[in-house]
Parts: structure tokens; C-alpha cells; sequence
């Protein structure tokens, strides 16, 4: 039985953080268990894109900076590193890391920030859908990954946590072609789950302090938890958040795909959870993505079944705070987002819905509705 701690934390003052991750990491068996010394370890923090930690987009620069302590601590080296979605150069990465508050865990502690790193191919055998693996070249170059997720709604999958993270270890770009090429919530998270069981990383921490609701994974509402959720099975681990915010496990993309391959039962009953109890941790009216459908797993006919899915889906629109920075229109996989003059237009019949431009933007000018039909059978 997987296990998963669930530490209560109100607060990012450090002393409060260290603590909490200490604690959790002590009743699975110690930082030792997970990393011995002389080993180099990557901190995979969640950095979808270029914001500050009070915005609830990125993982706190305060659970960063106690995963650094607790792994120095056993001798071992901890190195930072994620590839954002837009294409960040050398300087874009410092910026980057400057405003995460990562620039200045880097200097305090001794941490390595990795601000490049080419793009290797790796192969998977093992895969049931990626048998070639694209990575930053880090993970090459270390002994072991700790991911360090953020809890957040998403419009694709359902669910941003422990296995949607992972994805970050795609460089920067090239996970445009992986949406272009997976379109559907189910193919995409049959990638995700390939990609989790390769990387493998020996421990997950959710900052689950302050959480994102809404329509995440970057323009939703900041939702303070109170929690930090450790375990060594990233799934066990999203399945155990889902429960706490009321989030189905069948609502989940990745979830799914983890119960087809008998990797988790989709309850979280079936999870050993240590600390905090499920019931006394639960979020009782959280709000999920508008873009999640149930209709798109109902059992109708298929033709009705895509007809209600499309219509229940949203779809993303330029808004009045676009200013023409074209960042849509770097990240989208299909071509759908392009410029009219100063500013961005996305042409529907080409989008894919997958929110790339959503989440990318950093004005939060690309706001997601459904159709006309879809607006009327949601208040159904």
C-alpha cells in the first residue's frame, strides 16, 4: 500500500515549511531512504511560466529552499531546473528564476539553477504509448529526481499534480509538438503516465499550502489549503490531493489512464495516508475547471457523446486584456493562435483545446467559454 503524508502548514515562513517537510519525510523513513550522500539530485519545481510565488502559479520558493536544506544535509548535491513552456533563453531563465525567488535560494544555500539544457532523446522500451523519450539533458547528469508539484485545476487534464508535472522535464518547445501530436485528454496522459514511470523520481512534495482553483493552471484563484503532501508514488499522491479538494478520480485525465493500466484503483481508501487525516483535510466546496466534461465519458452514442463533449468544453478567447505579445502565438502547437495587427485572434476550427495559450499568456488575456449550447446545458 502507497503511502502519503499529509502536513498541515498554514504559512510559507520557512521555519514553518522545513518543519512540516521534515516531519513528513521522517515518518516514510528519512531524507536518507530517498538520497545518499554524494549523489546529485534535481529539484523539479513546477515553473509553468515567468510569475511570483504569491500568484499561486509556480511551486513556493520556501519548499524549494527546505528540499535544498534536507538534501544537503545527507551529503548530496541539490540542483534546480525545469524548462518553462515559452522558449527561454540563458537570460530569460535568470529573469525567470529572479522572480520565482529561486535566484536568491540558489545564493543563500549553494543550489545549482540550471539555465540551460539541451534536449536529448532517451529510450522508454517500456513505454505502452512514448518509446522515445524527449528530456532537458539534466536528467542524465543526476543520480535522482524529487518533483515538487503544485496543486492546481487544469483545463486538459483535469488536474495538475504530481504526474502533470513531469511534463516540465519536456524542453521547452518540443512539448508543443507533444500536444500536437496527443490532442485528446486521454492520449495526452497516457504520455504523462509513460513519462512518470521513466523519470521515476524517488520522492514527491506538494506545495499544497496555497493551491489554485478555478480555471488553472495559471489563470485561476489563488485558494489557501493549508497542506503539504508528501509521498514516494507520484499517482498515490494525486489521487489522495483529488480526494482532499473533491475532485473525482474518474474527472482526472491522468487518474484514468492510471486505473486502465492497474497502477492505483481510483480510490483513495486504497492509500495508506499518514499525518493528517483524508476527512479532516478535505475542501469541501473547491472549484474545479470549467473545462471539465463528463459528457466526454458518458455512455451515449459516440456521435452525441463528441457533439455534447465539444459543446461542454470551453473554448479559449482573446480577451480585452490581450497587449499583442504574441506569446499565444509562440506556444500554440497547431497554428490556431496568430496576430491581427497588435493583437492575438485564434481561429477555433484549428484549436485542439489545449490551453496552451491559456496557460502560457502572462497578461491572463486568453479567458475560456463555452458555446451557446454548451453555456445552456451547463445549467442544466
Amino acid at each position: 500500500m502507497s503511502k502519503v503524508y499529509i502536513a498541515r502548514c498554514e504559512t510559507y515562513e520557512y521555519e514553518w515549511v522545513e518543519e512540516a517537510i521534515r516531519e513528513a519525510i521522517e515518518a516514510l523513513g528519512g531524507m536518507g531512504h530517498f538520497v545518499q550522500r554524494g549523489q546529485r539530485v534535481l529539484l523539479k519545481p513546477n515553473l509553468l511560466r515567468s510569475s511570483t510565488p504569491d500568484e499561486a502559479i509556480i511551486t513556493h520558493p520556501m519548499v524549494v529552499r527546505a528540499m535544498v536544506t534536507l538534501v544537503q544535509e545527507v551529503g548530496a548535491q541539490a540542483v534546480i531546473g525545469d524548462s518553462p513552456g515559452p522558449p527561454y533563453g540563458v537570460a530569460g531563465m535568470r529573469s525567470l528564476y529572479e522572480k520565482a525567488g529561486l535566484m536568491a535560494v540558489a545564493e543563500d544555500t549553494g543550489a545549482e539553477l540550471i539555465f540551460s539544457s539541451p534536449p536529448v532523446q532517451l529510450p522508454n522500451p517500456s513505454g505502452e504509448l512514448v518509446k522515445m523519450i524527449d528530456a532537458m539533458e539534466v536528467v542524465t547528469q543526476v543520480d535522482s529526481i524529487i518533483s515538487l508539484p503544485k496543486l492546481k485545476t487544469h483545463g486538459l487534464t483535469g488536474f495538475t499534480g504530481a504526474t502533470k508535472n513531469l511534463f516540465g522535464l519536456v524542453p521547452g518547445l518540443v512539448k508543443m509538438g507533444y500536444h500536437a501530436k496527443l490532442q485528446t485528454a486521454e492520449q495526452f496522459s497516457e504520455m504523462l503516465i509513460d513519462l512518470l514511470q521513466f523519470h521515476k523520481p524517488v520522492l514527491t512534495v506538494m506545495d499544497a499550502i496555497v493551491g489554485m482553483e478555478g480555471n488553472g493552471p495559471s489563470g485561476g484563484d489563488p485558494r489557501p489549503l493549508g497542506y503539504l503532501l508528501v509521498g514516494e508514488d507520484g499517482i498515490a499522491l494525486d489521487l489522495v490531493a483529488t480526494s482532499m479538494v473533491g475532485i473525482a478520480a474518474e474527472d482526472v485525465a491522468p487518474l484514468r489512464v492510471a486505473m486502465q493500466r492497474g497502477l492505483c484503483t481510483g480510490d483513495a481508501g486504497d492509500v495508506d495516508v499518514l499525518g493528517v487525516s483524508l476527512d479532516e483535510a478535505f475542501v469541501p466546496d473547491f472549484r474545479p475547471h470549467e473545462a471539465v466534461a463528463s459528457a466526454d465519458r458518458a455512455t451515449m452514442p459516440t456521435l452525441v457523446r463528441r457533439f455534447l463533449a465539444r459543446q461542454l468544453v470551453t473554448s479559449p478567447r482573446v480577451g480585452p486584456k490581450c497587449v499583442g505579445c504574441g506569446t499565444c502565438v509562440e506556444t500554440c502547437p497547431t497554428g490556431a493562435a496568430t496576430m491581427d495587427g497588435k493583437r492575438a485572434t485564434i481561429d477555433l476550427s484549428e484549436c485542439i483545446r489545449c490551453y496552451c495559450c491559456h496557460e502560457m499568456c502572462p497578461e491572463n488575456a486568453i479567458v475560456l467559454k463555452r458555446s451557446l449550447i454548451g453555456s445552456l446545458i451547463g445549467r442544466l
